[in-house]
């Protein structure tokens, strides 16, 4: 069999011009959006640890610690398309704690939960309200209704950033309020552009608030975060996201009340970590 070299050119040539148009087509910008499709049912299960460690200086350098995990199994259902976003009935199917307090009072109001519908508005952007769930202290009221916007209402090309501030609440001081500024970027696009992988890291300072108590001399708070997204773009969701928050706070001591001198104030390490999996119910 011949070889013809104005074929193999010619062959070569489409390849060339195919490869040329898959990189142009890859490298345009795109929009990413969290708009399920009305109908459509969303399980989504959230596992998350918080570690807790402090450690008082001096010549006893005591630490203790503490760790607390939480899984909840979740059904959203899309309901309805508005202006501010997806209306979403959500059902907490199970809620499982370690270490389990079932005498607290706070572990009765999970299980009171349990079965029981909610409303969550979903912004295009990410954020996430509840809207009524008859009960301002549940559970999915503070998992789900802390949730602030990732995503940019901007298209966005491969390799491009964005940054977010948010405010979360500090599990080390009742009242306080975190201040966090995130930068997130576009990594890349699988399954035909259908899936987004996106990376995110920021950093985290204490914020004064009315509600909190004023920090005192020596008091401080930082944090470091880091986590990735993935964004099923035909589905409307996302399906994996997965972050971790270190922070380390100052906690000063109260004043001994027989007039000695105050102790020295104790080191406190936070890490929580968070893992968010869903996918279509079939």
């Amino acid at each position: 069999m011949g070889f013809r070299a104005g074929s193999g050119k010619r062959e070569a040539g489409r390849v060339i011009a195919f490869l040329l148009f898959a990189t142009a087509a890859h490298s345009q910008p795109v929009l990413l959006q969290i708009r399920p499709h009305i109908g459509d049912t969303l399980r989504m299960h959230l596992s998350q640890t918080v570690e807790m460690t402090g450690t008082k200086p001096g010549l006893r350098r005591d630490t203790s610690s503490m760790t607390t995990s939480i899984e909840v199994f979740t059904r959203a259902i899309a309901e309805q398309y508005t202006s501010g976003g997806t209306l979403m009935q959500t059902i907490t199917d199970s809620v499982a704690m370690t270490p389990a307090s079932a005498a607290s009072l706070a572990d009765l109001k999970r299980r009171a939960m349990q079965s029981k519908p909610v409303w969550l508005r979903v912004s295009p952007d990410g954020g996430m309200e509840m809207v009524d769930d008859g009960d301002p202290n549940s559970e999915l009221r503070h998992i789900f209704g802390e949730m602030p916007a990732v995503l940019t209402r901007n298209p966005v090309a491969i390799g491009e950033k964005w940054t977010r501030e948010m405010q979360i609440p500090l599990s080390s001081e009742p009242g306080a309020v975190g201040s966090v500024r995130a930068t997130f970027r576009l990594d890349s696009l699988g399954r035909n552009g259908d899936i987004a992988y996106i990376s995110m890291r920021g950093t985290m300072s204490r914020l004064n608030t009315a509600s909190a108590a004023p920090a005192g001399p020596g008091y401080g708070t930082s944090g470091q975060l880091a986590g990735t997204i993935q964004i099923d773009r035909r589905l409307g969701w996302i399906t994996d996201s997965r972050s971790s928050i270190i922070v380390r706070s100052t906690i000063e001591s109260a004043p001994d009340r027989r007039g000695e001198p105050k102790a020295a104030p104790m080191q406190v390490r936070t890490k929580i970590t968070q893992w968010i999996r869903a996918m279509r119910a079939r």
